[in-house]
């Protein structure tokens, strides 16, 4: 793209447009053209409208709710592994636990214990620290393992592990 299309517009003319932005921000002007429906906008000129349209949407943008940051990781393990490792976050997470808090010392470690046990009874591969950690804090558990920690009737026996109540937060350890 050849400059010289920019340099024909004088500094002048430049001026005059930001300071009609500036006027039509302050003012609230929509980014209309002129001639919709027979009104004269507050824009008249495409590069005011373009900019305003811009600005517009880095504020939208800007002033939108983040989601909260999930992750992806253990998606691709086996169901019954997915299911482990979760069991044993449960066990050990608060039940006053919300997602950003920090982990009491040492219960993720003994999460990573416990799934590595539990994936050693089922014959696999035990998950990372790692993988336990960023789960603990950064993941939500995919619909088919919260479907089989909430079993058909809102409760699973597992003898090695325990009983998992009806609240999926909340995994209660044998004494």
């Amino acid at each position: 793209m050849s400059e010289s299309r920019f340099e024909a517009i004088p500094a002048w003319r430049i001026a005059r447009l930001r300071e009609a932005l500036r006027d039509a921000m302050r003012r609230g002007g929509e980014p209309r053209a002129s001639g919709d429906s027979g009104e004269s906008g507050d824009l008249d000129h495409r590069a005011l409208r373009r900019r305003l349209a811009i600005g517009r949407q880095r504020a939208l943008a800007a002033a939108a709710i983040p989601r909260q940051k999930t992750t992806r990781k253990g998606r691709r393990f086996p169901i019954s592994k997915q299911i482990a490792i979760w069991r044993a976050i449960f066990a050990t997470r608060p039940e006053q636990w919300r997602p950003g808090d920090k982990a009491p010392f040492g219960s993720i470690a003994k999460a990573h214990d416990l799934a590595e046990a539990a994936c050693h009874d089922l014959g696999l591969a035990p998950p990372r620290y790692r993988t336990v950690y960023v789960l603990w804090h950064h993941g939500v558990p995919a619909a088919e393992v919260m479907q089989a920690l909430r079993g058909a009737t809102g409760r699973e026996e597992q003898p090695s592990q325990g009983v998992l109540t009806k609240a999926p937060s909340r995994y209660v350890a044998p004494k």
